[in-house]
């Protein structure tokens, strides 16, 4: 007796399964491949073959690889306490047209001239920031004649980094840790709580409902919570538009100005080359 032919399987996955049923099959790959070596490192190259494998294409994987690699620097440095908190770390990553070196070297300039930042660690692929500290850059952030805001320079470290997709194409990301301004921030309910016990002291000695002491506290608490809040809030925007700004002038480069050629060319006639 023939067997009847077997119904086609129109089972349906949606995006979420689809994700999991991948990353699971990764994990069970990975390990049955590697089973002596722990199999939890894989080079680039291999991950492009297994890519390749399943039919993914290598500029995905490379754009993927490089946005992984540009999450890691500050991903370390979160904490549990940050969900309830606010998250700190505020970033921003596009694919740019121009090779990492060159992107990187732009990117320099850029965050030295507008965010007076200055580069304490140099890698291939990363630069890491922080802000100067000489008194002209102190006098411009406080001054800030331009308009500027410096909101990057507010940050405790400002990490840069690129990674190739293809040979036109670079992955360009920028994070910036903001705790020191978030938690400037978060001093004010501490403040008011205090000074909202002090309006308490009257109360507790003056009137026969001492009860009626802790509705000061509360209510200079709550005030000095929601004026943190907005204001980390609008600060980390802030921040954020800044780092699309960025990313827009290295994208989109400024034409020189006629009376900045000149100067250019002055400098590169006077000065003596490096």
């Amino acid at each position: 007796m023939t067997n009847p032919p077997t119904p086609p399987d129109d089972r349906s996955l949606n995006r979420a399964a689809l994700e999991r049923v991948l990353a699971r099959a990764m994990e069970l790959h990975v390990r049955s491949d590697s089973p002596d070596d722990g199999g939890d490192q894989l080079s680039e190259s291999r991950v492009l073959d297994i890519a390749r494998e399943v039919g993914i294409a290598p500029e995905a994987v490379r754009q993927a690889m490089a946005e992984e690699r540009a999450r890691t620097p500050l991903a370390a440095a979160q904490r549990e306490s940050d969900q309830m908190l606010g998250d700190p770390m505020v970033s921003a990553a596009r694919v740019i047209t121009g090779v990492p070196a060159e992107l990187l070297g732009r990117l320099e300039a850029l965050l030295t001239r507008d965010e007076t930042l200055g580069v304490i660690r140099r890698f291939p692929d990363r630069l890491v920031f922080e802000p100067r500290q000489g008194i002209v850059d102190q006098l411009a952030r406080g001054m800030d004649f331009g308009g500027k805001g410096y909101y990057l320079s507010r940050a405790s470290e400002v990490v840069a980094s690129v990674g190739a997709v293809d040979a036109q194409r670079t992955h360009v990301a920028l994070a910036a840790d903001l705790r020191p301004a978030r938690n400037k921030r978060l001093a004010a309910p501490i403040v008011m709580t205090g000074i909202g016990l002090l309006q308490s002291i009257p109360i507790i000695t003056l009137t026969v409902f001492p009860w009626l002491a802790i509705i000061p506290p509360l209510v200079f608490g709550w005030a000095g919570w929601a004026w943190a809040r907005g204001s980390w809030r609008a600060m980390r925007r802030q921040a954020l538009v800044s780092m699309e700004r960025l990313l827009d002038k290295l994208e989109y480069p400024d034409k020189p100005s006629a009376a900045q050629q000149l100067i250019d060319g002055l400098a590169r006639g006077l000065l003596p080359p490096k």
